[in-house]
């Protein structure tokens, strides 16, 4: 009975309702304004000669996604609360030191991710982007290195990478050396 009441309880926290979702999608429409803002200010400073600027969010699950947005694209990025103001958020975007080449290449793993061959020896996920412009997995051998791997066609540049969908975006991408 005590299992039953904590499985309800359990499924209660996960139930979401429909305003809940609708209010959840223009959190979604606010956080796409929201980098559209950031990237045409970003625009204005490089214009000025500048090599960073701050942007104040009001709301810090929106907040959080642009600091991590910002940070896949190779951004140096930091979030900060406001001492003075009760819900705001500093984000602090740098691009001095950045090198942002468009033709580096990058594997990306997939963490947790691995099986094993039917010759017992380790297989680890990699994200990769086919000639046909989808993303796929492939499962490759853990003694497999970067230069093998790129031959093997599954490096992303980071142009790539930018376009992206959301799910690649979450992988951390590894440079390919050389």
């Amino acid at each position: 009975m005590k299992q039953s009441e904590e499985l309800r309880a359990k499924l209660d926290e996960l139930h979401i309702s429909a305003r809940e979702a609708y209010n959840k999608s223009l959190g979604n429409e606010q956080y796409q304004r929201i980098m559209i803002d950031i990237y045409d200010l970003i625009r204005e400073c490089i214009n000025m000669g500048m090599v960073h600027t701050d942007y104040w969010i009001d709301d810090y699950y929106l907040a959080h996604r642009a600091l991590h947005e910002l940070g896949i694209q190779g951004y140096n990025v930091s979030l900060e609360k406001d001492d003075g103001a009760d819900k705001e958020w500093r984000l602090y975007i740098d691009w001095s030191d950045v090198d942002l080449d468009p033709n580096k290449k990058y594997i990306l793993p997939m963490d947790d991710v691995y099986s094993l061959d039917c010759y017992g020896n380790s297989l680890t996920g990699y994200t990769y982007k086919g000639t046909n412009g989808s993303w796929f997995m492939a499962v490759i051998g853990t003694n497999v290195n970067g230069e093998d791997i790129e031959r093997l066609g599954y490096t992303v540049t980071a142009k790539d990478l930018e376009y992206a969908p959301e799910w690649v975006k979450v992988l951390e991408p590894v440079e390919v050396e050389g």
